[in-house]
């Protein structure tokens, strides 16, 4: 605030006035949104990180620079400049391009603001740079039309985890007048989040949300951890959104974060993280949930996509077999192609057969289509009122969907399981150095100390770092691929791979580059070099036994036209990581709570556990064991 007097004094003195805006202290917008709109400075929280922006106020020489750029006009000495006496404005018939990279944090939510002056909307995104998430990284913004004169405008968004820097976007309309002055960014605090969000859903119609008695019936554990977490008690919950572009509709996870803000204001932080493709039904979607969410291990999956109940089935299956987590299946709102909004449209008996699929395997089904079309009759609109365009929800659909999703995540009197029967924690005693359990997964409980050093274990007489237990990451494209003329090349690709005998596995980076335009292709392991040639029409194991590639879930292998979608040089990347922890290192902050597992995706059924020595960092050890019992 200091240097925002000085910057003032010193345009007295240069310009000899100062606009009334320039002399306004800070004050709470008087349009209170996630786009928040007001006539002065927003408040600042004290402490909060602030991100300087090179030349964000256009006082002095400006120049575009990798963290800045903006084209299509030009910076004006003006005394009508809300700041300083220089802003930015489009030229005559230019269009306003603009372009910023700033460091961010992971999960975190964020202000971007500016003075603004605009005939029209300007529409934009940010785009977080992260590893953390592949697709599902943009969220899209729009700056108000202010009438003509300067307002200050602030974008709140939440950064995905793992990010480290955001890129935004904006682009006005050709030959709009666009003026900007002043921009800032910085971290925002959770209760601003919050203010922010409430501020947006207040545009749309209130919702009875109370609990109803099926509500919560299959999300027992994911309801313990959020009322009565086990040690540790600061390690966010993750929940993971899975499926098409309807799912990437959905958001990132805001509506989930306030409603357990809101229902469970002791629970730990949520970590809300997605992958979606483009129309990626639950065939697909299987491949991932094999693929990477089981290395993910999260704590509540969210699947919303199309698809048969068989292949939720499978996906379902497989997916019960080797994690503990609860999972939310929603059916799918109305699109146009239903042709209108009538009780048949509505009562569609393919989701009818998705829930029995979905209940059958202990998940939460949520019923959105029926109280989707219940809602749109209730205010007597019609089949295109919550959709964007043909197909995807629009902002206000996606609330409806995300608000039929949360209200099932409350405590159900009659609950379809209990909570230890797929995890509990068992206490550590400070002297024992053998467990008997039973499931597929342990982790160990603990507390760190600058003197705690490493310790070794074993299960069933193996040692934790020769464990035969495996996770594998995501296949993704590499950047180079052949570029389809729709969608993108991760959708032309294969989806999953399995792991042959695990005696044989070797932990390393894996490769399938494409030979020729018909199909074929090289495997290459990082270790294990070539392994072997196949084709993606048919089912592949690489010589080593290590890696099978399904031709079922190579996806659109083929164009319409009969074609391949593949073309020569086309290489597809994952890695293969041993699924084990040896030795556990205790060393660090003193009294710092850790959650690591130390072994994952064992055989279901009976093991034995022995320290190395009994350790005084053991809190005690979290035991999973999946509600199918199958050996992989």
């Amino acid at each position: 605030m200091k240097m925002f007097v000085i910057l003032v004094l010193f345009s007295c003195i240069v310009a000899g006035s100062v606009p009334a805006q320039q002399m306004r202290k800070a004050e709470e917008p008087s349009e209170i949104g996630m786009t928040s709109v007001g006539e002065s400075y927003f408040p600042e929280p004290e402490g909060v990180k602030v991100v300087p922006i090179e030349n964000g106020d256009f006082e002095g020489e400006f120049k575009n620079s990798e963290a800045l750029r903006i084209n299509g006009g030009s910076v004006v000495i003006a005394k009508d400049s809300p700041q300083g006496t220089a802003h930015f404005a489009t030229q005559e018939n230019g269009t306003l391009i603009f372009s910023a990279t700033l460091p961010a944090s992971s999960w975190r939510p964020h202000l971007f603001s500016l003075w603004l002056k605009s005939d029209a909307p300007v529409s934009g995104r940010v785009s977080c740079e992260t590893d953390a998430v592949f697709y599902g990284r943009h969220t899209p913004i729009e700056l108000p039309a202010t009438g003509g004169k300067w307002q200050r405008v602030g974008v709140y968004f939440r950064t995905a985890p793992g990010t480290t820097q955001v890129g935004i976007q904006m682009r006005g309309a050709k030959a709009i007048a666009v003026a900007i002055d002043d921009m800032r960014f910085r971290e925002a605090t959770e209760d601003e989040f919050t203010k922010a969000w409430q501020g947006w859903r207040s545009k749309y119609p209130s919702r009875d949300l109370s609990p109803r008695p099926e509500d919560g019936k299959n999300l027992t554990l994911f309801l313990k951890k959020l009322n009565q977490p086990d040690p540790p008690r600061a390690r966010p919950l993750k929940v993971m959104g899975i499926g098409s572009s309807y799912t990437n509709m959905l958001g990132n996870g805001e509506r989930l974060v306030q409603w357990v803000r809101e229902k469970y204001p002791n629970a730990p932080p949520i970590v809300y993280k997605k992958h979606v493709g483009s129309a990626v039904n639950f065939d697909f979607t299987r491949g991932w949930m094999r693929q990477m969410v089981l290395a993910e291990r999260p704590d509540l999956v969210i699947l919303y996509s199309g698809g048969t109940a068989p292949d939720l089935e499978k996906l379902l299956r497989d997916f019960r077999a080797h994690s503990t987590a609860d999972v939310i299946v929603a059916s799918l709102h109305v699109r146009e192609r239903a042709g209108e909004l009538s009780d048949s449209t509505i009562n569609d008996p393919v989701y009818d057969e998705l829930a029995e699929v979905a209940k059958k395997y202990g998940c939460e089904w949520v019923d959105s289509r029926r109280e989707w079309g219940a809602y749109v009759r209730e205010h007597g609109e019609g089949l295109t009122w919550l959709l964007r365009d043909a197909v995807h929800q629009s902002d206000h659909g996606a609330l409806v969907i995300n608000e039929n999703i949360v209200r099932h995540i409350q405590p159900n009197a009659s609950p379809g399981y209990a909570a230890d029967e797929r995890e509990h924690f068992v206490k550590y005693d400070g002297l024992a150095t053998e467990l008997e359990f039973v499931g597929n997964r342990i982790d160990v409980v603990g507390q760190r100390s600058p003197d705690g050093g490493g310790l070794g274990f074993s299960i069933d007489g193996v040692a934790g770092a020769d464990l035969p237990v495996f996770t594998t990451t995501l296949i993704q494209p590499a950047a180079g691929n052949h570029k389809p003329e729709r969608g993108s090349a991760a959708d032309r690709s294969p989806h999953m791979i399995r792991l042959g005998s695990v005696e044989n596995v070797v932990p390393q980076s894996w490769q399938i580059r494409m030979t020729s335009d018909a199909g074929d292709y090289l495997l290459i392991g990082s270790e294990t070099g070539k392994d072997g040639r196949g084709n993606n029409a048919e089912d592949f194991t690489s010589d080593s036994g290590q890696i099978i590639v399904p031709t079922e879930l190579w996806r659109r292998r083929l164009e319409s036209d009969g074609t391949h979608s593949n073309k020569t040089g086309d290489v597809f990347s994952w890695t293969v990581n041993r699924a084990s922890a040896d030795p556990v290192d205790f060393s660090g902050r003193e009294g710092v709570e850790f959650q690591l597992p130390l072994a994952d995706l064992l055989a279901n059924g009976e093991h034995v556990l022995k320290l190395d020595t009994a350790h005084k960092g053991i809190i005690g050890f979290r035991i999973f064991q999946p509600m199918i019992w199958t050996d992989r």
